[in-house]
């Protein structure tokens, strides 16, 4: 079975409309910084956010109308958006700007034996959004989810039931799925990872040590 690498649309569009939380917003941008086709995507729904603002002027928009804004798209000159990039290091811009600092100089957590992570973000219902430095070869112990786990390939690569992720891919799992992703031999993985829920360990000692990993 092959994993999506790359968020779905419906994503793309509730972030052009600023409908995300601060958690879920920068994992999006971070996404972006790896994937044109995706900047361009969301740059298409910001265009036709504001056609569609303009067209209703309190009024709802028929289905023929909403077909000819559609079909606009493709003619209109698209607004002058800056590109989301990546600058050369671990991080892409738009988390590399929200960091503010050097990866070996956040607060580091222990996981287990070659892992660990560092907190970025709470959100009010529990959500969390964190970085995860794992060793190549490493097994992260086995989980499932209370809500959605999106986990952004920032280094190295890993590999799940689901097939392989790269640096830029995202893989987006929810609570039907669990998995035990496997570093792959040789370079340290880092991902960027946003948490719906507490995580559902299988293990006894993983569930033990889950009140001081704060995950």
């Amino acid at each position: 079975m092959n994993a999506a690498t790359k968020l779905k649309d419906e994503w793309l569009l509730s972030y052009a409309a600023g409908a995300l939380n601060p958690g879920r917003s920068l994992m999006v941008s971070s996404h972006l910084a790896y994937h044109d086709d995706l900047q361009e995507a969301v740059a298409d729904a910001e265009v036709l956010g504001g056609a569609l603002l303009e067209e209703m002027n309190g009024s709802p928009v028929s289905d023929s109308a909403l077909n000819q804004l559609l079909s606009k798209l493709d003619d209109s000159a698209l607004p002058e958006i800056p590109a989301v990039a990546t600058s050369g290091g671990v991080f892409p811009d738009p988390l590399a700007e929200f960091v503010d600092t050097d990866i070996d100089k956040l607060k580091w957590r222990f996981m287990g034996p070659g892992m660990s992570n560092a907190r970025l973000w709470a959100g009010s219902h529990g959500e969390r959004l964190w970085l995860l430095r794992a060793k190549g070869g490493i097994t992260i112990p086995e989980h499932g989810h209370s809500g959605d786990e999106w986990t952004l390939v920032l280094n190295g690569s890993y590999q799940t039931k689901l097939g392989q992720f790269h640096r830029g891919d995202i893989e987006v799992a929810d609570d039907q799925l669990d998995h035990q992703p496997m570093i792959d031999p040789g370079e340290e993985c880092v991902c960027l990872v946003y948490t719906q829920a507490p995580l559902k360990f299988k293990s006894l000692a993983s569930r033990l040590a889950q009140p001081f990993i704060g995950l």
